[in-house]
């Protein structure tokens, strides 16, 4: 039992292999899909160029120099610190997961749905994955920067 379950794991099986109708209706509707997915791209790096500064913004306006007055006078909050250390890891994380969606998305596009509508399907549903990788990571930011503006009405409580 366990040599099988780690054969499984070594090679995945594509449990929702696509069906006669979506193969079907992937070759039909190709220059559409292909048209929306590009709609898409273009709309998703204009958020990412968006939410990028954001987070650089959030970053280096707002919580490094916070804590860099901080420890100038000699008031340390660790939980602040932490913070800018998550901060920055899941700032580092979404751009590299941001790429790697990106880059899929890109070969998706590049794919011919019309004569490999199987293979388009395959990349669209780890396309798909990897968007959801990066709203979670979205997500995980919004709940960081969220803590960060609990964290300095805690401090300000305290000062």
């Amino acid at each position: 039992m366990i040599a099988m379950t780690i054969l499984a794991m070594a090679f995945p099986i594509n449990v929702l292999a696509i069906s006669e109708s979506q193969e079907k209706t992937i070759v039909e509707q190709c220059d559409k899909i292909k048209e929306n997915l590009r709609t898409v791209q273009h709309s998703d790096s204009r958020t990412r160029v968006y939410l990028g500064r954001y987070y650089e913004t959030i970053l280096s306006k707002f919580i490094t120099p916070l804590n860099v007055r901080l420890v100038e006078n000699n008031m340390v909050d660790n939980k602040l610190i932490d913070n800018q250390e998550s901060f920055t890891k899941s700032r580092n994380s979404f751009i590299a997961d941001f790429i790697e969606y990106q880059k899929g998305l890109e070969d998706l596009i590049a794919t011919d749905c019309k004569t490999e509508p199987a293979k388009f399907y395959d990349k669209l549903t780890r396309v798909r994955s990897k968007r959801k990788i990066v709203a979670d990571d979205t997500e995980k930011m919004r709940s960081l920067a969220k803590g960060q503006l609990d964290l300095v009405i805690k401090l300000g409580e305290k000062l």
